[in-house]
């Protein structure tokens, strides 16, 4: 992947798209995200087959990123099977797995206005507005409500199904994790060998099968005046129990020290608009379940960029910070599997 290239090679794959001469302008690269390279791709003119915007985004997966190799195919398949729905997300134009075009699978994206929330925060930062929390947090309860309401049967997403049922969904999970853990690990970990044989033993049957962001959290949206304008980086999607979103939203990791869920919602408050929403009851046994498996992936991505850093493929120096905190992780997946509901 050669980024002197890439603003000729992106007006050359344009132009083979659209049929006609694109110019591009010189690209930013946004610096923040630990795995996808994300530029901003100025479109001289605008671009007709993409409503006339003037810029696109452009998502690219690096051979040396965290969780490498990549594929485009599950975030353009969401979004795409998205573009009608009530969650906002972003348009998805093209993408493709193949190294020839970029040197790395690829996504062209619309580029939607608004500023991400910083979802890590020392434990003394002061709370955020009250009413500009709410008013996030209503939206943030109800896109996660609408995304788990979706029929994706008939959309594009379905080719991930592959055998999927709410009996199966939690144990597929585990096993995909437990096999990252034995990629990525560079040395033993019981606590987390103890806590999948819990997950194992302990597999809850899903309310319904549901499009899972797989990250959702502040951070990975977009927000203009309060208003949530667009959900990001589908790069973990998969189908399964809508409680494994609840469990990623709840872990302590993203309160910021505060009473909140990811700094916006009270849980009793996440809880009850969710379910009213969502058309069915939260379990606070799946709950745990799916906070327990939550910490085990958190703790599997920070083994993850342990090993990248360490291989040499990425020298991100928030690799080895990452890889810090798999004991941490540890210690509250165990404090979570024995605590009471």
């Amino acid at each position: 992947m050669n980024e002197e290239l890439l603003p000729v090679q992106i007006e050359d794959y344009l132009q083979e798209q659209t049929g006609h001469a694109v110019q591009v302008g010189p690209l930013t690269r946004f610096a923040v995200g630990f795995s996808w390279k994300t530029y901003l791709v100025p479109i001289a003119g605008g671009l007709p087959e993409a409503g006339g915007a003037s810029e696109l985004i452009l998502r690219l997966g690096p051979s040396y990123g965290l969780f490498a190799p990549y594929s485009a195919m599950p975030e353009f398949l969401s979004m795409r099977s998205l573009e009608s729905s009530a969650i906002p997300v972003p348009k998805a134009y093209w993408a493709g797995d193949n190294t020839e075009t970029f040197g790395a699978p690829f996504l062209f994206c619309q580029k939607v206005n608004g500023a991400a929330v910083v979802p890590w925060v020392p434990a003394n930062t002061p709370p955020l507005d009250e009413a500009y929390r709410k008013s996030l947090g209503t939206e943030f309860i109800d896109a996660l409500a609408a995304l788990h309401s979706v029929d994706w049967s008939n959309q594009p997403i379905a080719q991930m199904a592959q055998g999927i049922n709410i009996e199966n969904a939690a144990l597929n999970n585990v096993l995909y994790w437990e096999k990252q853990i034995e990629r990525w690990a560079m040395r033993p970990y019981p606590a987390a060998q103890w806590a999948i044989r819990w997950l194992k033993d302990h597999c809850p049957v899903a309310p319904r099968v549901a499009i899972i962001h797989g990250d959702y959290r502040t951070g990975n949206f977009l927000e203009e005046n309060g208003h949530i304008t667009a959900i990001l980086d589908w790069e973990l999607v998969h189908l399964g129990d809508p409680h494994e979103d609840i469990g990623w939203v709840s872990m302590p990791m993203y309160m910021g020290g505060s009473p909140h869920f990811c700094r916006l919602t009270e849980p009793e408050w996440f809880y009850q608009r969710y379910s009213e929403k969502v058309g069915f009851q939260v379990s606070m046994a799946s709950v745990k379940y799916y906070r327990a498996f939550s910490l085990l992936k958190l703790a599997a991505t920070h083994m993850a960029a342990a090993r990248c850093f360490e291989e040499g493929r990425f020298n991100d120096l928030r690799m080895p910070a990452m890889g810090s905190q798999i004991a941490t992780c540890l210690r509250q997946l165990e404090k979570t599997i024995e605590s009471p509901l």
